[in-house]
């Protein structure tokens, strides 16, 4: 029987960055808007294009930011990598240790104002350049990077992982 264990997610920090997100979704949607009313009409508007970013900004997002933190659950289970997420879509990932590559934590700018950190797991065989999954707000990801490198290494050494 593998161990679980369910690592701890900051989901204010993360509903708050989720959040800001939304907020630059909506200005873009906006701005888009007034300008495909302006293109199809003729007439320069504002007002519509005002109206659903401001709807979407603080009517919406801020329910939406607060369920996609809420749906995130990542699980280190033996020797995979369980990631959960979504609201609408829901989307469950599981990635084998013994592929891992490398885990990067990563903090951009935006990141660094909401005061959270990102790990990038970076995967062999995947045929892709961005990250195989990316963990959010975790509360001490060095301590989950170097819990996952451990894991992984262990699964490398069996020579025969279970991952389901």
């Amino acid at each position: 029987m593998s161990e679980k264990l369910n690592f701890k997610i900051d989901e204010r920090k993360v509903a708050r960055y989720f959040y800001c997100s939304c907020i630059l979704i909506g200005i873009a949607f906006g701005v888009i808007s007034c300008i495909l009313i302006t293109i199809a009409f003729g007439i320069m508007t504002f007002g519509i294009g005002l109206v659903a970013a401001v709807i979407y900004a603080f009517i919406f997002s801020p329910w939406l930011s607060r369920r996609q933190a809420a749906a995130l659950i990542y699980t280190l289970d033996g020797t995979t990598l369980r990631i959960d997420q979504g609201v609408y879509f829901l989307k469950r990932k599981a990635i084998p240790l013994d592929r891992v590559t490398d885990i990067v934590v990563t903090q951009g700018p935006f990141m660094r104002w909401c005061g959270l950190w990102r790990l990038d797991i970076q995967t062999a065989g995947s045929g892709q350049q961005q990250a195989e999954g990316l963990l959010y707000g975790l509360c001490d990801p060095e301590a989950v990077r170097d819990q996952l490198l451990s894991a992984r290494d262990r699964a490398v050494e069996s020579g025969n992982p279970k991952h389901i």
